[in-house]
């Protein structure tokens, strides 16, 4: 089965490094992942995988086949899978099934929220309020929205009473001023930490509850 579109949080650590982002595509052999800064080719790096519907993160090891960096649009990389459970092929496998069936659009359902952030671009704030938030992403209400493919950094003041946490991010969508819709961006979080992954994801988890 063939390598399909598909983002949802994956925490890689190499050489020492831990990082949480997110993936461009999956397929039963591989993951591509989105980091601005990608492990080098030949890299052997420890995977987890925050699958959709899944119980608990799936866990692999991989290797480095392909990396890029420099341009944002393509920065990241190819990790073939060394060794994944029997069980997380069989997972991995249904889900593109369902996926590559029309079964899955989005992998994270998207909250309504009212959070605060800001949005930067080179230094300059070009957002300040979110429209809604996934586990993968954010979409910020702006009339500037930068182009896509932009770098940016996220800063999130969740509502729990503890200070601001901070992301990397690329514009994947835009949306201009319309009367029937809200102008704005949407962004993939990328190459963020463990305190930010843990956070957004209890905050999703309990609006699940509301």
């Amino acid at each position: 089965m063939p390598a399909s579109n598909f983002v949802f949080p994956v925490r890689y650590v190499s050489e020492g490094i831990s990082v949480q982002t997110t993936s461009r595509e999956l397929s039963a052999l591989g993951i591509a992942v989105r980091s601005l800064a990608p492990s080098h080719v030949g890299a052997r790096v420890s995977l987890v995988l925050y699958l959709p519907n899944a119980p608990s993160p799936e866990v692999a090891i991989g290797r480095v086949a392909r990396s890029k960096a420099g341009a944002v649009s393509e920065a990241g990389f190819w990790a073939d899978f060394l060794v994944v459970d029997p069980q997380a092929r069989v997972r991995i496998s249904s889900l593109l099934s369902d996926h590559s069936q029309g079964g899955q659009h989005r992998a994270f359902q998207r909250f309504e929220v009212g959070v605060q952030l800001r949005v930067r671009r080179a230094g300059a704030i070009v957002g300040q309020e979110a429209v809604n938030l996934s586990r993968s992403g954010v979409f910020v209400r702006t009339d500037s929205a930068p182009p896509i493919h932009t770098a940016v950094e996220v800063e999130l003041q969740l509502p729990d009473g503890s200070p601001s946490i901070c992301s990397g991010g690329v514009v994947v969508h835009r949306q201009e001023p319309e009367a029937s819709s809200v102008a704005g961006a949407g962004i993939q979080l990328v190459d963020a930490s463990d305190d930010f992954r843990e956070r957004v994801d209890r905050y999703t988890s309990s609006l699940l509850k509301l």
